[in-house]
This record gives structure tokens, C-alpha cells and sequence, in this order.
């Protein structure tokens, strides 16, 4: 099985936007596109064979922050923040 990818994000992340915005500067060796909504969000992370994801500074409001979590949770990519 391929390595799987650990992401550091530093920018300052208020919303969804933000935090896909953010993920566009990972991108490498994939085809999927920045992600622009929750299931492309899913795509990306198995696309980009992301495990874990460290945002520096989070300050996304409830709604957003337990919609993206619930992302990341149903595919075991672990967030810290």
C-alpha cells in the first residue's frame, strides 16, 4: 500500500472555503481537483492518499467545523488542531 500523506495547514481558517482553499496547495500527484464542496472534499483526501491533517490555526464555526469532521471521520484521516 502507498504511503499515506500528512498535511500541515498554517493559513487562518474561518470556513469551509478556507479550509478547501488551504487543501488546493497539496496537491501533487493526483488528478482530483481543489475540493469545492464535502464530497469532493472525500474525493480529494482518498485521491491525495491524506491520513492526516494538522491546521495551526482553526476557527471554523460549529456548523462548518462538525460538517468537515464528519468528512474526515467517516474516512479515518485524523485532525489536529
Amino acid at each position: 500500500m502507498p504511503n499515506k500523506r500528512r498535511v500541515l495547514i498554517t493559513d487562518c481558517l474561518h470556513s469551509r472555503d478556507d479550509f478547501y482553499h488551504a487543501l488546493e496547495s497539496v496537491r501533487c500527484e493526483h488528478d482530483a481537483p481543489a475540493p469545492k464542496n464535502l464530497d469532493a472534499l472525500a474525493d480529494f483526501l482518498v485521491d491525495a492518499r491524506i491520513d492526516r491533517i494538522t491546521c495551526a490555526n482553526w476557527a471554523l464555526n460549529d456548523a462548518d467545523a462538525t460538517a468537515i469532521m464528519r468528512v474526515l471521520n467517516d474516512l479515518g484521516v485524523k485532525l489536529y488542531r
